[in-house]
């Protein structure tokens, strides 16, 4: 049997800091629960800083607890034994990882990298576990987005097969833009990911990543500055997707 490393070597380190409780009381993990009942967890919450690059969890690790993103972007991705970076998604603040492990008690199933400077909040295992047992609605909150995960990762898996590469990079700047979108008609992404970060998540190579962001900058649906992609035209792009051969 082939193995497969977990990742290249990486140096894994972390910065401890003090951090007041509301950075992590509007983490989705805890909307349906009382403001009491999220205040009361803060002597059990653990607070850490990342570097940008620094690994946070590699694959097989075996600690568990939840980690809730306050300010920062992250990678959660594996490698293949050619070096191959595969991205499974971006986890941005409010977002959250390592539910997987906390239930089922089985070693991290994917590296998470810190994209941009990074502060996090770690719920320990002891807690984790108290909450399972005696929280509903942090369970009800948990069993949602586990349910929007093995949605989203569905649509990924088709899209892989499916799907050529302009399209999934059309159907992934939709996404994130409309995220961000007040009106439907437009939205900003910042920081975007870079090509090479998309080329990842997407299952290609950065080229034809630049390829079609180039396209649809001369279109005019896009404009990059920098970090930010503005999205000029959200249903064009949608009306793109759908000339292409994408289904939304």
């Amino acid at each position: 049997m082939t193995v497969i490393p977990s990742s290249p070597p990486r140096t894994v380190s972390h910065t401890m800091f003090e951090q007041p409780s509301k950075d992590y009381r509007a983490n989705k993990i805890f909307r349906h629960m009382s403001r009491e009942e999220i205040e009361a967890l803060a002597p059990s919450i653990e607070h850490r800083s990342y570097g940008k690059g620094e690994m946070i969890l590699q694959r097989r690790d075996q600690d568990g607890g939840i980690y809730l993103l306050l300010d920062g972007v992250l990678l959660a991705n594996q490698y293949a034994k050619s070096g191959r970076e595969v991205g499974y998604r971006r986890i941005t603040p409010g977002g959250y990882f390592g539910e997987i492990s906390a239930i089922d008690g089985l070693p991290r199933s994917a590296n998470i990298v810190a994209v941009e400077d990074s502060r996090l909040a770690r719920l320990p295992q002891s807690l984790v576990r108290r909450l399972f047992e005696n929280s509903p609605r942090f369970m009800r909150a948990l069993l949602e987005d586990m349910a929007g995960l093995t949605r989203a990762l569905t649509d990924r898996l088709f899209e892989l097969t499916a799907v050529s590469v302009a399209c999934r990079v059309d159907i992934e700047i939709l996404r994130l833009a409309t995220a961000s979108s007040d009106d439907g008609q437009t939205g900003v992404i910042h920081p975007c990911p870079t090509h090479a970060e998309l080329a990842a998540l997407l299952g290609s190579q950065r080229e034809p990543v630049t390829r079609e962001l180039n396209r649809l900058a001369s279109l005019e649906i896009v404009r990059q500055t920098g970090r930010t992609l503005h999205v000029l035209d959200l249903p064009a792009l949608a009306a793109e997707i759908e000339r292409i051969g994408g289904e939304l």
